[in-house]
């Protein structure tokens, strides 16, 4: 059983310690709590989320609204990593979709609208998979040597 919830403050350093382990470019523990931490405090343009099993983070999710707090708002999914031990066990999958959920209620709330997601990803990232079945993504651009390698921009429609 999982339950998924906000990043509370006191998760910071463990959700650090899942992006180390995850992103070459958060390799260093103190520069991923730097980011995490920047982040965390830019609420409500950035929402992070955890996902948990018995008290204990398996991963998280960054969602970060783009261009202002409009009225038909775009979000990017910045970041999803889950525990390297529990991977390609559908958790990802499950942290999109209940995430998504409270971002939407979210943006009810404030009467607004989901118009789209963005994800940034590399060309050879098996996650793809996992943004088009979770959230309908596609492959909208090519972008080369983007950090390590070429990236791709998948884009996700709502009406």
């Amino acid at each position: 059983m999982f339950k998924i919830e906000k990043l509370k403050k006191n998760g910071i350093k463990e959700v650090a310690k899942i992006a180390s382990e995850n992103f070459s470019g958060l390799k260093d523990l103190k520069k991923a709590i730097k980011w995490i931490t920047c982040n965390f405090n830019a609420f409500p343009r950035t929402q992070y989320f955890v996902i948990k099993s018995r008290n204990k983070i398996l991963g998280y999710i960054l969602w970060v609204e783009k261009g202002g707090f409009r009225e038909k708002a775009v979000w990017e999914l910045e970041q999803l990593a889950i525990k390297k031990e529990v991977q390609k066990k559908g958790i990802g999958t499950e942290l999109i979709k209940k995430s998504l959920l409270e971002i939407k209620q979210y943006l009810g709330k404030r009467k607004s609208t989901l118009k789209l997601i963005e994800i940034t990803t590399g060309k050879e990232n098996e996650a793809q998979k996992i943004y088009q079945k979770a959230l309908g993504a596609k492959v909208e651009c090519k972008i080369k040597d983007f950090f390590r390698t070429d990236e791709v921009i998948m884009i996700a429609r709502y009406k």
